[in-house]
């Protein structure tokens, strides 16, 4: 069998299509996604050095500076690039945020801290990157790294031994259930936040 010229060419374009990977460059153009149908999303923050392996996981926490409700969503990257790992757009790290209201989404739960959404599903992420999308402009976020576990030690309340180790609340010199004794993150990092490609603060 002959093939002409211009058969040969396309042939040949179409295996190379075929074995092209995704170009997709994580946070610098994955496409924005839907979070309510027929509602636009805008990439509000970006944030590099996403943490959660070992003790490690990363916490996204933002306020609404507006008067109605609307959804926020972080989208994790491996440190690769590529497509974000969990997928927005079926719910998996997406928080709505009611007037004025401030959420807290984690790539994990911790012991001593608070989350209000925990991205499933994420695996093991080491210097990966997130981009906070959302339903309106009118959102100011922070994110940081913290430690998943942490000790208990003594706390608000503390008479005797504040800030030190604790079992029980009268290790403190506190009295039972005044939460005196409680688990705080061993280290927390703050992370910077990118906005339109320039630090937040600069």
């Amino acid at each position: 069998m002959r093939f002409g010229k211009l058969a040969i060419v396309l042939i040949a374009s179409a295996l190379e299509l075929a074995w092209v990977p995704s170009s997709l460059g994580g946070v610098a153009d994955s496409p924005l996604p839907e979070l309510t149908t027929g509602v636009s999303t805008l990439s509000a923050f970006i944030v590099p050095a996403v943490m959660r392996f070992g003790n490690l996981e990363t916490e996204f926490t933002c306020t609404s500076l507006s008067t109605t409700s609307f959804k926020f969503a972080v989208e994790v990257f491996a440190s690769t690039g590529g497509g974000s790992i969990n997928d927005v757009t079926m719910g998996n790290g997406v928080a709505t945020l009611a007037a004025g209201a401030t959420q807290t989404i984690a790539t994990g739960g911790t012991a001593g801290l608070h989350e209000d959404v925990v991205i499933s599903g994420l695996g093991s992420v080491k210097n990966g990157s997130a981009r906070i999308v959302s339903e309106s402009k009118a959102i100011a976020c922070t994110a940081y790294v913290a430690d998943r576990f942490g000790a208990k030690r003594c706390g608000f309340g503390s008479t005797t031994n504040l800030g030190g180790l604790c079992t029980l609340e009268s290790d403190c010199g506190c009295t039972t259930g005044s939460n005196c004794c409680r688990t705080v993150p061993d280290s927390m990092l703050e992370l910077k936040l990118i906005v339109k490609r320039k630090q937040k603060g600069e």
